[in-house]
Protein backbone atom coordinates (compact mmCIF):
# COMPACT_ATOMS: atom_id res chain seq x y z
CA UNK A 1 0.00 0.00 0.00
CA UNK A 2 1.51 3.36 -0.92
CA UNK A 3 0.17 6.86 0.58
CA UNK A 4 -0.10 9.64 -1.97
CA UNK A 5 -0.11 13.42 -0.81
CA UNK A 6 -2.10 15.54 -3.63
CA UNK A 7 -1.96 18.89 -3.14
CA UNK A 8 -3.42 21.25 -5.75
CA UNK A 9 -2.32 25.10 -5.61
CA UNK A 10 -4.28 27.05 -2.98
CA UNK A 11 -6.61 29.89 -4.76
CA UNK A 12 -6.27 32.77 -3.37
CA UNK A 13 -9.54 34.05 -1.50
CA UNK A 14 -10.63 37.03 -3.85
CA UNK A 15 -13.45 35.65 -5.65
CA UNK A 16 -14.86 32.31 -6.18
CA UNK A 17 -13.47 29.29 -8.59
CA UNK A 18 -14.65 29.46 -12.24
CA UNK A 19 -14.82 26.41 -14.59
CA UNK A 20 -11.53 27.54 -15.04
CA UNK A 21 -9.88 27.26 -11.80
CA UNK A 22 -12.01 23.75 -11.20
CA UNK A 23 -11.09 21.63 -14.40
CA UNK A 24 -7.70 22.74 -14.90
CA UNK A 25 -6.39 21.74 -10.55
CA UNK A 26 -9.45 20.42 -8.42
CA UNK A 27 -11.15 18.11 -10.57
CA UNK A 28 -7.97 16.35 -11.79
CA UNK A 29 -6.75 16.09 -8.29
CA UNK A 30 -9.96 14.46 -7.23
CA UNK A 31 -9.98 12.15 -10.25
CA UNK A 32 -6.39 11.40 -9.13
CA UNK A 33 -7.36 10.97 -5.42
CA UNK A 34 -10.74 8.61 -6.14
CA UNK A 35 -8.26 6.67 -8.49
CA UNK A 36 -5.39 5.25 -6.39
CA UNK A 37 -8.21 5.19 -3.34
CA UNK A 38 -9.78 2.35 -6.08
CA UNK A 39 -5.99 0.95 -6.45
CA UNK A 40 -6.33 -0.05 -2.65
CA UNK A 41 -3.85 2.97 -2.07
CA UNK A 42 -3.86 5.80 1.04
CA UNK A 43 -4.70 9.12 -1.12
CA UNK A 44 -5.51 12.11 0.35
CA UNK A 45 -6.47 15.65 -1.14
CA UNK A 46 -4.60 18.47 0.16
CA UNK A 47 -4.85 21.86 0.22
CA UNK A 48 -5.52 25.37 1.55
CA UNK A 49 -6.11 29.18 1.02
CA UNK A 50 -3.60 31.53 0.10
CA UNK A 51 -4.96 34.36 2.42
CA UNK A 52 -1.76 36.48 2.08
CA UNK A 53 -1.61 37.19 -1.21
CA UNK A 54 -2.10 40.71 -2.29
CA UNK A 55 -4.95 40.31 -4.21
CA UNK A 56 -7.58 39.61 -1.28
CA UNK A 57 -6.20 43.02 0.01
CA UNK A 58 -6.69 44.35 -3.44
CA UNK A 59 -10.51 42.84 -3.46
CA UNK A 60 -11.12 44.05 -0.26
CA UNK A 61 -10.17 47.97 -0.57
CA UNK A 62 -12.23 47.45 -3.69
CA UNK A 63 -14.92 46.87 -1.44
CA UNK A 64 -14.01 48.95 1.48
CA UNK A 65 -14.47 46.00 3.75
CA UNK A 66 -11.94 44.63 6.09
CA UNK A 67 -8.95 41.86 4.07
CA UNK A 68 -10.16 39.25 7.13
CA UNK A 69 -13.95 39.31 5.96
CA UNK A 70 -13.44 39.49 2.76
CA UNK A 71 -10.90 36.18 2.86
CA UNK A 72 -13.68 34.51 5.17
CA UNK A 73 -16.75 35.38 2.80
CA UNK A 74 -14.85 33.83 -0.44
CA UNK A 75 -12.91 31.03 1.11
CA UNK A 76 -17.17 29.79 1.87
CA UNK A 77 -17.70 30.45 -1.74
CA UNK A 78 -14.62 28.38 -2.86
CA UNK A 79 -15.55 25.56 -0.93
CA UNK A 80 -18.98 26.00 -2.57
CA UNK A 81 -17.62 25.53 -5.44
CA UNK A 82 -16.01 22.48 -4.58
CA UNK A 83 -18.78 20.80 -3.20
CA UNK A 84 -21.03 21.41 -6.34
CA UNK A 85 -18.86 19.39 -8.45
CA UNK A 86 -18.47 16.58 -5.88
CA UNK A 87 -14.89 17.65 -4.85
CA UNK A 88 -14.22 17.44 -1.27
CA UNK A 89 -10.47 18.06 -0.08
CA UNK A 90 -9.53 15.97 3.25
CA UNK A 91 -7.48 19.09 4.39
CA UNK A 92 -8.31 22.96 4.11
CA UNK A 93 -5.65 24.83 5.66
CA UNK A 94 -5.97 28.53 6.02
CA UNK A 95 -2.33 29.90 5.79
CA UNK A 96 -4.13 32.88 8.75
CA UNK A 97 -4.12 30.23 11.44
CA UNK A 98 -1.90 29.98 14.06
CA UNK A 99 -0.38 26.29 12.89
CA UNK A 100 0.47 27.06 9.36
CA UNK A 101 2.39 29.99 10.68
CA UNK A 102 3.97 28.25 12.86
CA UNK A 103 4.99 25.58 10.61
CA UNK A 104 6.06 28.04 7.93
CA UNK A 105 8.33 29.87 10.21
CA UNK A 106 9.91 26.21 11.09
CA UNK A 107 10.45 25.62 7.74
CA UNK A 108 11.89 28.74 7.35
CA UNK A 109 14.40 27.90 10.12
CA UNK A 110 15.19 24.75 8.42
CA UNK A 111 16.08 25.91 5.50
CA UNK A 112 18.40 28.59 7.65
CA UNK A 113 20.56 26.44 9.84
CA UNK A 114 21.11 24.21 6.88
CA UNK A 115 22.75 27.29 5.31
CA UNK A 116 20.50 28.09 2.33
CA UNK A 117 18.76 31.32 3.41
CA UNK A 118 21.22 34.58 3.38
CA UNK A 119 20.44 38.12 3.91
CA UNK A 120 21.63 40.10 0.72
CA UNK A 121 20.79 43.72 -0.31
CA UNK A 122 18.10 44.04 -2.84
CA UNK A 123 15.66 46.28 -3.85
CA UNK A 124 11.57 46.75 -3.69
CA UNK A 125 9.06 49.27 -5.27
CA UNK A 126 7.49 51.68 -3.37
CA UNK A 127 4.44 54.37 -3.58
CA UNK A 128 5.58 57.92 -2.50
CA UNK A 129 2.30 59.02 -2.99
CA UNK A 130 0.92 56.53 -0.53
CA UNK A 131 3.74 55.98 1.72
CA UNK A 132 3.95 52.08 1.62
CA UNK A 133 5.64 49.60 -0.02
CA UNK A 134 4.54 47.33 -2.58
CA UNK A 135 4.10 43.89 -3.75
CA UNK A 136 2.34 41.17 -6.15
CA UNK A 137 -0.88 42.74 -7.66
CA UNK A 138 -0.21 46.28 -6.20
CA UNK A 139 2.67 47.08 -8.68
CA UNK A 140 1.84 46.99 -12.21
CA UNK A 141 3.27 47.52 -15.46
CA UNK A 142 5.13 45.17 -18.29
CA UNK A 143 6.66 42.12 -18.25
CA UNK A 144 10.34 42.71 -19.30
CA UNK A 145 11.22 39.48 -21.13
CA UNK A 146 7.90 39.66 -23.24
CA UNK A 147 5.91 42.94 -22.96
CA UNK A 148 2.97 41.64 -21.89
CA UNK A 149 0.87 43.62 -18.81
CA UNK A 150 1.72 42.08 -15.31
CA UNK A 151 2.58 42.38 -11.78
CA UNK A 152 5.30 42.08 -10.07
CA UNK A 153 4.50 38.66 -8.97
CA UNK A 154 4.31 36.49 -12.36
CA UNK A 155 3.91 36.99 -15.47
CA UNK A 156 0.97 34.73 -16.34
CA UNK A 157 1.87 35.37 -20.07
CA UNK A 158 5.61 33.55 -20.44
CA UNK A 159 5.67 32.18 -17.26
CA UNK A 160 8.30 34.62 -15.68
CA UNK A 161 9.12 35.20 -11.81
CA UNK A 162 9.11 38.85 -12.36
CA UNK A 163 11.71 40.88 -10.17
CA UNK A 164 10.84 43.93 -8.76
CA UNK A 165 13.63 45.44 -10.48
CA UNK A 166 13.03 44.34 -14.07
CA UNK A 167 9.40 45.50 -14.18
CA UNK A 168 8.68 48.02 -16.60
CA UNK A 169 6.60 51.03 -16.52
CA UNK A 170 5.74 50.22 -12.79
CA UNK A 171 2.27 51.97 -11.37
CA UNK A 172 0.44 51.51 -8.26
CA UNK A 173 -2.56 49.40 -8.48
CA UNK A 174 -4.29 51.64 -5.54
CA UNK A 175 -3.67 55.10 -6.56
CA UNK A 176 -2.09 54.47 -10.28
CA UNK A 177 1.08 56.72 -9.18
CA UNK A 178 4.37 55.56 -10.59
CA UNK A 179 6.44 53.30 -8.27
CA UNK A 180 10.14 53.90 -7.43
CA UNK A 181 12.71 51.50 -6.66
CA UNK A 182 14.02 51.39 -2.94
CA UNK A 183 16.97 49.49 -1.27
CA UNK A 184 16.06 47.04 1.19
CA UNK A 185 17.45 44.20 3.00
CA UNK A 186 15.61 40.79 2.21
CA UNK A 187 15.75 37.15 2.75
CA UNK A 188 16.98 35.12 -0.21
CA UNK A 189 16.60 31.46 -0.76
CA UNK A 190 20.12 30.31 -2.17
CA UNK A 191 19.00 28.16 -5.09
CA UNK A 192 22.33 28.40 -6.59
CA UNK A 193 23.89 26.48 -4.05
CA UNK A 194 20.71 23.42 -4.64
CA UNK A 195 21.59 23.73 -8.72
CA UNK A 196 23.55 20.57 -9.01
CA UNK A 197 21.71 18.35 -6.81
CA UNK A 198 18.16 19.53 -7.41
CA UNK A 199 19.29 18.98 -11.82
CA UNK A 200 20.04 15.62 -11.27
CA UNK A 201 16.87 14.90 -9.25
CA UNK A 202 14.37 16.71 -11.71
CA UNK A 203 16.47 14.92 -14.26
CA UNK A 204 16.08 11.35 -12.60
CA UNK A 205 12.13 12.46 -11.79
CA UNK A 206 9.21 11.08 -13.63
CA UNK A 207 7.63 14.57 -14.25
CA UNK A 208 6.81 15.73 -17.91
CA UNK A 209 9.58 16.06 -20.33
CA UNK A 210 9.00 19.44 -21.72
CA UNK A 211 8.48 20.61 -17.81
CA UNK A 212 12.12 18.35 -17.01
CA UNK A 213 13.38 20.85 -19.79
CA UNK A 214 12.54 23.86 -19.02
CA UNK A 215 13.43 23.54 -15.01
CA UNK A 216 16.97 22.25 -16.25
CA UNK A 217 17.29 24.85 -18.85
CA UNK A 218 16.59 27.49 -16.14
CA UNK A 219 18.88 25.90 -13.51
CA UNK A 220 22.17 25.91 -16.61
CA UNK A 221 20.99 29.13 -17.50
CA UNK A 222 19.54 31.37 -15.17
CA UNK A 223 19.43 30.05 -11.45
CA UNK A 224 19.95 32.58 -8.94
CA UNK A 225 18.63 33.20 -5.19
CA UNK A 226 15.21 33.65 -4.79
CA UNK A 227 13.62 36.81 -2.67
CA UNK A 228 12.10 35.28 0.20
CA UNK A 229 11.07 38.56 2.36
CA UNK A 230 9.49 41.27 1.78
CA UNK A 231 7.89 44.72 3.32
CA UNK A 232 4.11 43.84 3.29
CA UNK A 233 2.18 44.26 6.72
CA UNK A 234 0.15 40.89 6.05
CA UNK A 235 1.49 37.32 6.38
CA UNK A 236 3.97 35.35 8.49
CA UNK A 237 5.92 37.68 9.83
CA UNK A 238 10.24 37.10 10.71
CA UNK A 239 11.84 37.51 13.79
CA UNK A 240 15.02 36.89 12.77
CA UNK A 241 17.54 37.33 11.39
CA UNK A 242 17.69 40.47 12.46
CA UNK A 243 18.20 42.19 9.15
CA UNK A 244 14.59 41.14 8.02
CA UNK A 245 12.95 40.92 11.56
CA UNK A 246 9.25 42.36 10.81
CA UNK A 247 8.96 41.66 7.19
CA UNK A 248 6.83 38.92 5.94
CA UNK A 249 7.63 35.94 3.88
CA UNK A 250 6.68 35.69 0.35
CA UNK A 251 3.61 33.55 -0.36
CA UNK A 252 5.34 31.89 -3.04
CA UNK A 253 7.32 29.98 -0.53
CA UNK A 254 4.49 30.19 2.80
CA UNK A 255 1.08 30.37 0.66
CA UNK A 256 2.77 26.89 -0.91
CA UNK A 257 4.04 25.54 1.92
CA UNK A 258 0.01 25.09 3.08
CA UNK A 259 0.56 21.80 1.60
CA UNK A 260 3.63 20.59 4.14
CA UNK A 261 0.90 21.99 7.11
CA UNK A 262 -1.94 19.86 5.90
CA UNK A 263 0.18 16.67 5.42
CA UNK A 264 1.42 17.11 8.76
CA UNK A 265 -2.44 17.74 10.02
CA UNK A 266 -3.12 14.57 8.06
CA UNK A 267 -0.78 12.45 10.04
CA UNK A 268 -1.96 13.97 13.35
CA UNK A 269 -5.60 12.91 12.87
CA UNK A 270 -4.38 9.37 11.32
CA UNK A 271 -1.98 8.93 14.72
CA UNK A 272 0.97 9.29 12.32
CA UNK A 273 4.56 10.35 12.86
CA UNK A 274 4.48 13.09 9.91
CA UNK A 275 8.78 12.81 9.66
CA UNK A 276 8.72 9.02 9.01
CA UNK A 277 5.99 9.24 6.80
CA UNK A 278 7.34 12.26 4.66
CA UNK A 279 10.96 10.01 4.90
CA UNK A 280 8.96 6.81 3.54
CA UNK A 281 9.78 5.12 -0.15
CA UNK A 282 6.19 4.45 -0.10
CA UNK A 283 5.26 8.26 0.05
CA UNK A 284 4.35 9.99 -2.96
CA UNK A 285 4.00 13.63 -3.31
CA UNK A 286 2.44 15.22 -6.43
CA UNK A 287 1.37 19.28 -7.37
CA UNK A 288 -1.55 20.19 -9.32
CA UNK A 289 -1.14 23.55 -10.83
CA UNK A 290 -2.24 26.29 -13.66
CA UNK A 291 0.69 27.54 -15.46
CA UNK A 292 1.23 30.60 -13.53
CA UNK A 293 2.35 28.13 -10.71
CA UNK A 294 4.69 26.02 -12.50
CA UNK A 295 7.66 28.04 -11.50
CA UNK A 296 7.77 28.41 -7.38
CA UNK A 297 6.37 24.38 -7.40
CA UNK A 298 9.26 23.18 -10.07
CA UNK A 299 11.91 25.09 -8.31
CA UNK A 300 10.79 26.88 -5.23
CA UNK A 301 9.03 23.75 -3.62
CA UNK A 302 11.60 20.93 -5.11
CA UNK A 303 14.39 23.40 -3.70
CA UNK A 304 12.88 23.59 -0.21
CA UNK A 305 12.47 19.90 -0.26
CA UNK A 306 15.57 18.84 -1.00
CA UNK A 307 17.29 21.47 0.98
CA UNK A 308 15.49 20.11 4.19
CA UNK A 309 16.47 16.62 3.40
CA UNK A 310 13.14 15.47 1.91
CA UNK A 311 13.02 13.82 -2.05
CA UNK A 312 11.76 15.83 -4.15
CA UNK A 313 7.59 15.84 -5.57
CA UNK A 314 6.85 12.51 -7.29
CA UNK A 315 5.00 14.63 -10.22
CA UNK A 316 3.48 17.63 -11.10
CA UNK A 317 0.17 18.02 -13.34
CA UNK A 318 0.85 21.26 -15.07
CA UNK A 319 -2.42 22.47 -17.37
CA UNK A 320 -2.52 25.69 -19.65
CA UNK A 321 -4.85 28.09 -18.94
CA UNK A 322 -8.37 26.75 -19.54
CA UNK A 323 -9.91 28.79 -22.00
CA UNK A 324 -13.47 29.77 -22.35
CA UNK A 325 -14.63 30.13 -25.93
CA UNK A 326 -10.68 30.67 -27.23
CA UNK A 327 -10.37 33.85 -24.60
CA UNK A 328 -8.60 33.11 -21.43
CA UNK A 329 -10.68 33.36 -18.23
CA UNK A 330 -11.61 36.64 -16.99
CA UNK A 331 -13.36 37.83 -14.04
CA UNK A 332 -12.74 41.87 -14.87
CA UNK A 333 -14.12 41.58 -18.33
CA UNK A 334 -16.93 38.97 -16.95
CA UNK A 335 -15.55 36.18 -19.38
CA UNK A 336 -16.13 33.49 -16.95
CA UNK A 337 -18.66 30.61 -15.68
CA UNK A 338 -18.49 29.91 -12.15
CA UNK A 339 -18.63 26.39 -10.82
CA UNK A 340 -21.47 26.95 -8.42
CA UNK A 341 -23.90 28.60 -10.55
CA UNK A 342 -23.05 26.28 -13.28
CA UNK A 343 -23.52 23.47 -11.28
CA UNK A 344 -27.06 24.02 -10.48
CA UNK A 345 -28.35 24.05 -14.08
CA UNK A 346 -25.77 21.10 -15.06
CA UNK A 347 -25.73 17.73 -14.09
CA UNK A 348 -22.31 17.55 -12.12
CA UNK A 349 -21.63 14.22 -14.18
CA UNK A 350 -21.83 15.84 -17.81
CA UNK A 351 -20.11 19.20 -16.23
CA UNK A 352 -17.05 16.56 -14.74
CA UNK A 353 -16.91 15.09 -17.68
CA UNK A 354 -16.59 18.16 -19.85
CA UNK A 355 -14.06 19.87 -18.11
CA UNK A 356 -11.88 16.85 -17.84
CA UNK A 357 -12.11 16.44 -21.19
CA UNK A 358 -10.74 20.36 -21.78
CA UNK A 359 -7.28 18.83 -20.10
CA UNK A 360 -4.55 18.69 -22.26
CA UNK A 361 -0.59 18.35 -22.24
CA UNK A 362 1.43 20.99 -20.92
CA UNK A 363 2.26 23.64 -23.70
CA UNK A 364 0.48 23.39 -26.42
CA UNK A 365 -2.19 26.06 -24.99
CA UNK A 366 -4.90 24.74 -26.71
CA UNK A 367 -7.34 24.06 -23.41
CA UNK A 368 -10.78 25.69 -24.19
CA UNK A 369 -14.52 24.89 -22.95
CA UNK A 370 -16.65 25.26 -25.61
CA UNK A 371 -20.28 24.94 -25.48
CA UNK A 372 -20.23 22.18 -28.23
CA UNK A 373 -18.17 20.31 -26.04
CA UNK A 374 -20.85 20.33 -23.33
CA UNK A 375 -23.40 19.48 -25.39
CA UNK A 376 -21.14 16.57 -26.65
CA UNK A 377 -19.94 15.17 -23.29
CA UNK A 378 -23.79 14.29 -22.30
CA UNK A 379 -24.32 13.20 -25.68
CA UNK A 380 -21.45 10.53 -24.59
CA UNK A 381 -22.69 9.77 -20.93
CA UNK A 382 -26.06 9.48 -22.71
CA UNK A 383 -24.73 6.55 -24.73
CA UNK A 384 -23.09 4.81 -22.01
CA UNK A 385 -25.97 4.81 -19.93
CA UNK A 386 -27.71 3.67 -22.40
CA UNK A 387 -25.54 0.71 -23.28
CA UNK A 388 -25.28 -0.15 -19.90
CA UNK A 389 -29.11 -0.28 -19.09
CA UNK A 390 -29.74 -2.11 -22.56
CA UNK A 391 -27.46 -4.74 -21.91
CA UNK A 392 -28.86 -5.54 -18.30
CA UNK A 393 -32.35 -5.47 -19.66
CA UNK A 394 -31.78 -7.90 -22.24
CA UNK A 395 -29.56 -10.24 -20.29
CA UNK A 396 -31.13 -13.82 -20.59
CA UNK A 397 -27.66 -15.46 -18.45
CA UNK A 398 -24.03 -14.66 -16.93
CA UNK A 399 -21.32 -14.81 -19.27
CA UNK A 400 -18.40 -15.51 -16.65
CA UNK A 401 -15.49 -15.95 -19.12
CA UNK A 402 -13.95 -12.58 -17.58
CA UNK A 403 -11.88 -9.83 -19.25
CA UNK A 404 -9.97 -10.86 -22.66
CA UNK A 405 -6.04 -9.84 -23.03
CA UNK A 406 -6.99 -6.98 -25.18
CA UNK A 407 -9.59 -5.76 -22.25
CA UNK A 408 -6.80 -6.23 -19.84
CA UNK A 409 -4.17 -4.08 -21.44
CA UNK A 410 -6.64 -1.20 -22.45
CA UNK A 411 -7.37 -1.26 -18.10
CA UNK A 412 -3.47 -1.10 -18.06
CA UNK A 413 -2.99 1.44 -20.28
CA UNK A 414 -5.77 3.41 -18.37
CA UNK A 415 -3.95 3.01 -14.94
CA UNK A 416 -0.85 4.13 -16.14
CA UNK A 417 -2.31 7.18 -17.89
CA UNK A 418 -3.50 8.70 -14.69
CA UNK A 419 -0.27 7.15 -12.46
CA UNK A 420 1.90 9.58 -15.07
CA UNK A 421 -1.20 12.59 -14.81
CA UNK A 422 -2.22 12.23 -18.61
CA UNK A 423 -5.60 12.41 -17.89
CA UNK A 424 -6.27 12.65 -22.00
CA UNK A 425 -5.24 9.44 -22.19
CA UNK A 426 -6.82 8.15 -19.68
CA UNK A 427 -9.97 8.98 -21.10
CA UNK A 428 -9.74 8.02 -24.56
CA UNK A 429 -9.00 4.37 -23.06
CA UNK A 430 -12.23 4.63 -21.20
CA UNK A 431 -13.06 4.98 -25.28
CA UNK A 432 -11.58 2.54 -25.90
CA UNK A 433 -12.26 -0.13 -23.65
CA UNK A 434 -16.11 0.51 -24.04
CA UNK A 435 -15.95 -0.55 -27.89
CA UNK A 436 -13.40 -3.53 -26.92
CA UNK A 437 -16.35 -4.70 -24.51
CA UNK A 438 -18.87 -4.90 -26.72
CA UNK A 439 -21.19 -2.47 -24.76
CA UNK A 440 -21.51 -0.30 -27.67
CA UNK A 441 -23.44 -3.31 -29.01
CA UNK A 442 -26.69 -4.84 -28.89
CA UNK A 443 -26.92 -7.07 -26.54
CA UNK A 444 -26.69 -11.10 -27.12
CA UNK A 445 -28.51 -11.93 -24.50
CA UNK A 446 -25.57 -12.69 -22.28
CA UNK A 447 -24.47 -10.30 -19.55
CA UNK A 448 -21.04 -9.80 -18.51
CA UNK A 449 -20.82 -8.82 -15.56
CA UNK A 450 -17.37 -8.01 -15.14
CA UNK A 451 -17.15 -6.14 -18.27
CA UNK A 452 -19.73 -3.92 -17.07
CA UNK A 453 -18.15 -3.91 -13.09
CA UNK A 454 -14.66 -2.58 -14.51
CA UNK A 455 -16.29 -0.59 -17.27
CA UNK A 456 -17.65 1.53 -14.21
CA UNK A 457 -14.48 1.61 -12.34
CA UNK A 458 -12.87 2.66 -14.93
CA UNK A 459 -15.71 5.74 -15.24
CA UNK A 460 -15.37 6.25 -11.07
CA UNK A 461 -12.85 8.57 -10.39
CA UNK A 462 -14.11 11.15 -13.74
CA UNK A 463 -17.95 10.70 -12.83
CA UNK A 464 -18.10 9.01 -9.53
CA UNK A 465 -22.10 9.59 -8.70
CA UNK A 466 -23.01 8.03 -12.11
CA UNK A 467 -20.62 4.75 -11.40
CA UNK A 468 -21.44 3.83 -7.71
CA UNK A 469 -24.72 4.20 -8.31
CA UNK A 470 -24.98 2.04 -11.33
CA UNK A 471 -22.91 -0.65 -10.14
CA UNK A 472 -24.87 -0.75 -6.50
CA UNK A 473 -28.04 -1.13 -8.69
CA UNK A 474 -26.28 -4.35 -10.71
CA UNK A 475 -24.06 -6.21 -8.16
CA UNK A 476 -25.99 -4.87 -4.78
CA UNK A 477 -25.04 -1.86 -1.80
CA UNK A 478 -21.78 -2.82 -1.46
CA UNK A 479 -20.35 -3.11 -4.84
CA UNK A 480 -16.92 -0.57 -4.34
CA UNK A 481 -15.20 0.09 -7.83
CA UNK A 482 -12.11 -1.66 -8.27
CA UNK A 483 -9.57 -2.63 -11.18
CA UNK A 484 -9.10 -6.23 -9.99
CA UNK A 485 -10.87 -9.15 -10.86
CA UNK A 486 -13.79 -10.77 -8.72
CA UNK A 487 -15.58 -13.73 -8.37
CA UNK A 488 -18.51 -12.84 -10.74
CA UNK A 489 -21.56 -13.70 -9.31
CA UNK A 490 -24.26 -16.04 -10.96
CA UNK A 491 -27.69 -13.90 -10.60
CA UNK A 492 -28.22 -11.38 -13.24
CA UNK A 493 -28.58 -8.00 -13.04
CA UNK A 494 -31.72 -6.19 -11.82
CA UNK A 495 -32.64 -5.63 -15.31
CA UNK A 496 -34.91 -2.51 -14.87
CA UNK A 497 -33.33 0.69 -13.96
CA UNK A 498 -35.68 2.41 -11.63
CA UNK A 499 -33.04 5.89 -11.46
CA UNK A 500 -33.32 9.26 -13.66
CA UNK A 501 -30.59 9.23 -16.27
CA UNK A 502 -27.17 11.30 -15.10
CA UNK A 503 -26.95 12.68 -18.66
CA UNK A 504 -29.37 15.03 -18.89
CA UNK A 505 -29.17 16.95 -21.78
CA UNK A 506 -27.96 20.61 -21.92
CA UNK A 507 -30.79 22.77 -20.86
CA UNK A 508 -31.51 25.16 -23.74
CA UNK A 509 -32.30 27.72 -21.16
CA UNK A 510 -28.60 27.41 -20.59
CA UNK A 511 -27.16 27.57 -24.60
CA UNK A 512 -29.48 30.13 -24.85
CA UNK A 513 -27.92 32.38 -22.31
CA UNK A 514 -24.16 31.13 -23.22
CA UNK A 515 -24.88 31.88 -26.47
CA UNK A 516 -25.98 35.63 -25.42
CA UNK A 517 -22.61 36.29 -23.44
CA UNK A 518 -20.06 34.41 -25.67
CA UNK A 519 -21.25 34.08 -28.95
CA UNK A 520 -23.66 36.82 -29.37
CA UNK A 521 -23.02 36.63 -33.14
CA UNK A 522 -24.56 33.63 -33.04
CA UNK A 523 -27.28 34.24 -30.86
CA UNK A 524 -28.56 37.20 -33.20
CA UNK A 525 -28.11 34.79 -36.45
CA UNK A 526 -30.37 32.27 -34.90
CA UNK A 527 -32.91 34.77 -33.14
CA UNK A 528 -36.49 34.23 -34.95
CA UNK A 529 -37.71 37.20 -36.96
Amino acid sequence: MRTYFVCPAPPCPNGKLHLGHIGGVYLLTDVFVRFQRMAGHRAYHVTGADEHGTYTLVKARKLGRPVDEVAQMHIDEILQCLRALQITPDVFVRTSSAAHKNNALAIFRQLQDAGYVEVRDGVQLYCEHCDEFVADSLAAGNCPACGAPTDSNLCENCGLAVQHATLRNARHTTCGNALKLRPIRHAVLNVPLLAQALDEAITQSAWPEVIRNKECGWLARDAHALPMSRHFNRGVVLDQPEAVAGQTLLTWFEGLWCYDTGIREQCARDGLDAEAVLHDPDTHLLFFMGQDNRFYYTVGVSSALLARGYPIPDNHSIQDFYKLEGEKFSTSRNHALWADEVARELEPSVLRYALARVAKPFGGNDNDFQIDGLIAAAAHLRAWEDALRRNAEGARQVDTSGLSPTLRDITERYARAIEGVRFWDALDAIDAYFEASDLAHESTGAWKAEHVSVFLSLLYPVVPALAIRYGQHFFGAAWQPSLKEFPVQPALPKARVDFPYFSAPVPASFIAAYYERFRPDHAAATMPA
